[in-house]
């Protein structure tokens, strides 16, 4: 809807940070032509944009708002800039609808009576995984990613004991949300540790460790090279 080429007289972008899924946020900085001032934009997950929000009662009015949105299957992301000392502002919130294929319900059942279990393991924010997961008869129990393991921060190895500590919790849930990619990694090698044979489906770099350390990697129609490279299979 935006005017994006009369914006090139206006503003010029100096730096960019891609969307990074361990952050969950992109960046750009922009100069104004005219003045010469500099700022920056930000687009990405509501809870980690309100992260950089020093105003109570915004960040309250934006939860309340992502609340009411997800318990109606709205996706959203959140739109902030820093102003002329370098504070976030909060712009607002942009919604979307990505529901499931309409096929989707019917290969869960399938696998389901195949004696697979399945497990939604998902970066998006709880409430649209509850939706999602009500959606699709997946059950209830979605849990956020507190309590999943994670990696050494020095090491980057997993954790000593991984199935011990964690499997039960793992094991018990229909799925998580909110989710970085080494914990989908863990997740899978978690369950594979507890003697069960895993598959994981993804498209995304992010995706890649875990595909590669399943022990059957699905790489879904539309992925990146990462996965593609990653899986057993492309669909």
């Amino acid at each position: 809807a935006a005017d994006l080429e009369s914006l090139d007289s206006i503003v010029e972008q100096t730096d960019f940070m891609p969307f990074d899924p361990t952050v969950k946020r992109t960046e750009a900085t922009l100069r104004e032509k005219a003045t010469g001032n500099t700022f920056r934009t930000t687009k990405g997950a509501p809870q980690v944009i309100l992260g950089l929000i020093n105003n109570d009662a915004v960040a309250k009015a934006v939860e309340l708002d992502v609340q009411s949105l997800g318990q109606r299957g709205i996706r959203s992301l959140a739109v902030a800039r820093t102003n002329d000392h370098g504070e976030w502002v909060m712009l607002g919130l942009l919604t979307f609808l990505d529901p499931p294929r309409s096929d989707t319900m019917k290969t869960i059942a399938d696998a389901k009576a195949y004696g697979v279990a399945v497990k939604m393991v998902t970066g998006d924010h709880l409430l649209i995984a509850k939706e999602t997961a009500r959606r699709l008869d997946m059950g209830d129990n979605i849990l956020a990613s507190d309590g999943l393991p994670v990696l050494d921060p020095e090491t980057k190895q997993k954790p000593e004991n991984l199935a011990k500590r964690h499997g039960e919790h793992i094991l018990a849930a229909e799925g998580f949300a909110e989710v970085y990619p080494e914990h989908k990694y863990l997740i899978v090698e978690c369950l594979r540790e507890m003697g069960y044979k895993v598959g994981m489906t993804g498209d995304g770099v992010n995706d890649a460790p875990a595909l590669k350390r399943a022990d059957v990697g699905i790489a879904v129609e539309g992925s990146t090279d990462a996965a593609r490279l990653s899986a057993d299979i492309v669909l």
